[in-house]
């Protein structure tokens, strides 16, 4: 957890150096992610965004969401991740049209894959950076149709009253996250940029998930 010159540069080590052991690292928030991909009320042949996918991990059930008449496109900034990304994608049995773009979120070009407005729903899945990025958010609400449902998941600093909840933030976010700006409130960038906004905090305080619409 630091501010470098060059977040993207940060970002990238960061990540290239946890990819190989990343999936073990997140199995304990399997459940959170199960949650936060059921809020997301997708249909069969909807199409989703999986902002920041990292390993792939939620494209199973996203897939199993939008059924093979559906599409995902995932957006990974860090090649090692993105290479597990491909990996998990080509071992899925039925599954839906995938597009894993290898960009910066707030770089990314995805009027090149979809046209503006068409996306029904995008997750942010501990993501904390990308949230923190308006470029990102501006790009991602621009693929997304009015009313598209929209989900976000991670660490948050929990009350004060909750001293061992943020000791277990600050631990989790230094291994993760490449700049703590925000932490307090990781939406304020995305709420204003949603008609409709509900936010519940997790374990203790020190995990939140949001669940809004376009």
């Amino acid at each position: 957890m630091s501010q470098p010159h060059d977040p993207l540069q940060a970002l990238q080590a960061l990540y290239s150096s946890r990819a190989p052991i990343y999936d073990l690292e997140l199995m304990p928030v399997a459940p959170l992610r199960r949650e936060a991909i059921a809020r997301l009320a997708l249909a069969p042949g909807q199409t989703v965004l999986d902002v920041g996918c990292g390993t792939g991990l939620s494209l199973p059930g996203l897939s199993q969401a939008v059924g093979p008449q559906g599409r995902i496109i995932a957006i990974e900034a860090c090649r090692p991740m993105m290479a597990r990304a491909r990996q998990r994608v080509a071992s899925l049995a039925g599954a839906p049209p995938v597009a894993l773009i290898e960009s910066p979120a707030e770089s990314v070009d995805l009027d090149a894959v979809l046209p503006p407005g068409s996306a029904d729903a995008a997750l942010f899945f501990f993501t904390h950076d990308v949230l923190q990025q308006p470029d990102a958010l501006a790009r991602t609400m621009r693929a997304l149709k009015p009313g598209a449902r929209v989900v976000a998941a991670g660490l948050v600093w929990a009350s004060p009253w909750w001293p061992l909840s943020n000791l277990f933030v600050l631990g989790a976010a230094w291994h993760s996250i490449v700049n703590a700006r925000g932490l307090e409130c990781p939406w304020h960038d995305l709420a204003p940029r949603l008609s409709s906004c509900e936010v519940e905090r997790r374990w203790l305080e020190s995990a939140y998930v949001l669940t809004g619409q376009r």
